[in-house]
């Protein structure tokens, strides 16, 4: 009762000073940079009176040439981030060797191995691939916009709430150190109790919502929104790629989302679907994520 009446207690639960990686010099560089960065950007924004035309041109825009505009740049900005952990990882292979062991400490290492994979492959080729797509399907086929306009808008805010959430984890708490994919036992409670394998799931099912609805979005637009007299051999090869692509986007991710609510399963409620004991398997789980994958 004690605990429920103190007001920081009731704000931020279990989140302490402790979350912040005051002990990571690197890290608080980072940070700093990325403050001071949304301070420039945001005092740009004021001075140049840029909130509204922001907010209703862009950011509540259902325009797919917008949409798919703002996917590039989304993709572009975590490139960023994922070639700066590209450009970590060398640079420690490259200084760790002999009695040295380099500037990054293991952990952190594990941590910028999986984050690149997630954000090179989720957050960076996806977004591009997509972004294209969105701009270039509704103008090949004739179609005015997109079958489900404010659909888009949403698939695209899943995705950016997706990458917010793992650069989050760049600064409080930790993320997942078990490699992109997060094969289990090392992704399970036992290996990984911290938040790290937290931020891994729910980054990737928010996402992967996002990647579903868009695909969905993007059949229905080719298949039923071309011009009068554009049959399907007529399309555009572009256009077919698209469709093929996200067809496979639709079958894929649902088995992603539940594979991964299987393992937060695991981690939350106990259950055992790929444990190594009381019946679970962790094979099954390299089977379901390489359906996907």
């Amino acid at each position: 009762m004690s605990s429920m009446s103190d007001p920081s207690q009731l704000t931020f639960g279990r989140l302490s000073w402790a979350a912040l990686p005051l002990h990571e010099p690197i890290l608080i560089a980072t940070f700093a940079a990325v403050v001071l960065g949304g301070i420039a950007v945001l005092a740009g924004l004021t001075k140049f009176r840029l909130w509204g035309p922001l907010w209703h041109d862009w950011i509540c825009s259902i325009d797919h040439k917008k949409i798919g505009i703002m996917y590039m740049v989304l993709g572009l900005v975590m490139l960023l981030r994922g070639f700066a952990d590209a450009i970590m990882m060398r640079a420690q292979q490259a200084v760790a060797f002999g009695g040295e062991a380099g500037f990054l400490p293991p952990h952190h290492y594990d941590q910028i191995f999986t984050a690149h994979g997630v954000i090179m492959i989720f957050f960076v080729a996806m977004p591009l691939v997509t972004g294209f797509m969105n701009y270039l399907v509704p103008l090949q086929i004739g179609a005015r916009d997109v079958a489900f306009p404010f659909l888009n808008n949403f698939s695209f805010w899943m995705t950016v709430g997706g990458a917010v959430l793992l650069m989050v984890s760049l600064f409080v708490g930790e993320f997942a150190a078990t490699g992109w994919l997060a094969y289990p036992p090392l992704s399970g409670i036992l290996q990984s109790p911290t938040v790290g394998m937290d931020y891994y799931l729910w980054a990737l099912q928010i996402a992967g919502v996002g990647t579903t609805l868009s695909g969905i979005n993007l059949i229905a637009t080719i298949v039923k929104m071309r011009a009068p007299g554009m049959t399907l051999m007529r399309m555009p090869i572009f256009t077919w790629t698209a469709l093929c692509t996200n067809v496979l986007i639709v079958v894929s991710f649902p088995v992603l989302a539940a594979t991964l609510t299987l393992l937060t399963l695991d981690r939350y409620v106990g259950t055992n679907f790929f444990t190594n004991d009381l019946g679970g398997n962790p094979m099954m789980y390299v089977n379901l994520i390489w359906i996907w994958g």
